[in-house]
């Protein structure tokens, strides 16, 4: 077995026991058996290490001078949280052979006044697929698993339409000529930054990583602008605004999905996005349980696992379209 499979495999291990651990504390015999794991191998030892500033990553590094240096070294700006992400990941392989297909498809129009596509421009990924699109003006959109997005004719106003799913971002600086992300329930506006919308439903979400954007809603009086780190929803009712809930919003850049006391609903919801082999909870109480965890898009068959060894739910039946769950 070469190096690079032994810490691949080290890696998957340290992500199902980070999630066991987190869940639920460790009886005496669980944390017996991670011990031994853990001093089992030196890459065990090592994946358990990255995994752990992996997480890490999500909070106070992305704050240090170091991350701050480099970001502004990266040939693609990214979002603080993202490059201590991915480099956490690396040391790890958490990202290798993460789940979806990427591609780059140049977006390519004739210069006018504005930077200009000559007709409406669609734009699909299937479930599971993320596909990265380079725009004329030198924007460049991230869509993520099961997104559609449409991008018509420019003037005045760089503008987009998001008609399904969600995509992240990282737009040119044009101060004559905003960016603008359409949604049907309201508008993005920004001029040179980085952030994530999401439509869901009757509305959407914006997480913003770097600059600044206003969030204009027709059915909310007043815009809101949005500061690096935060993130907005709004369900089609009312808005929900979080200081601090970017990172964990755009963790599927590098392939992962973060619940942090999560209930398991919402959990299987946003694994099911990824996957066309569904997890189907048939119980309302098991369903309002809570999740803490890291787990790769599309992993579902470690996603059911990890449910299922803290006793939230157990096994029904499962075939290759589904894994029904029942409340344990």
């Amino acid at each position: 077995m070469s190096a690079e499979m032994t810490m691949t495999n080290a890696s998957d291990e340290a992500a199902r026991w980070y999630a066991r651990r987190h869940a639920a504390a460790p009886t005496t015999a669980e944390q017996a058996a991670f011990e031994a794991w853990r001093n089992g191998s030196a890459a065990n030892a090592e994946a358990w290490a990255a995994t752990e500033a992996t997480h890490d990553a999500l909070g106070g590094l992305a704050a240090l001078p170091e991350m701050t240096a480099l970001r502004s070294a990266a040939r693609r700006p990214v979002p603080p949280w993202f490059a201590s992400w991915r480099i956490a990941a690396s040391v790890a392989a958490l990202v290798a052979g993460a789940a979806g297909t990427y591609s780059l498809i140049s977006h390519r129009a004739p210069t006018t006044t504005a930077p200009a596509v000559a007709a409406v421009a669609h734009y699909r990924t299937a479930i599971g697929e993320q596909r990265i699109v380079a725009l004329a003006d030198g924007t460049r959109m991230t869509l993520n698993t099961d997104s559609q997005i449409d991008v018509p004719a420019w003037q005045s106003e760089r503008r987009i339409r998001l008609l399904r799913g969600e995509g992240y971002f990282e737009v040119a600086k044009d101060k004559s000529h905003p960016f603008v992300v359409e949604t049907g329930a309201g508008d993005v506006v920004a001029v040179g930054t980085a952030f994530a919308v999401r439509k869901a439903g009757r509305g959407f979400s914006v997480a913003l990583a770097e600059g600044k954007v206003r969030v204009t809603i027709p059915a909310i009086a007043e815009p809101a602008v949005l500061t690096p780190g935060e993130r907005l929803a709004y369900d089609g009712v009312a808005v929900k605004r979080e200081t601090s809930g970017a990172g964990e919003a755009t963790t599927w850049l590098a392939g992962n999905l973060t619940f942090r006391d999560t209930v398991l609903g919402d959990a299987i919801a946003e694994m099911n996005r990824y996957s066309p082999r569904k997890i189907v909870l048939d119980d309302p109480a098991a369903a309002h349980r809570k999740l803490t965890g890291v787990f790769r898009t599309g992993d579902v068959a470690t996603f059911v696992a990890a449910v299922t060894a803290y006793g939230m739910a157990r096994i029904e039946r499962e075939d290759a379209a589904e894994i029904r769950l029942k409340g344990a």
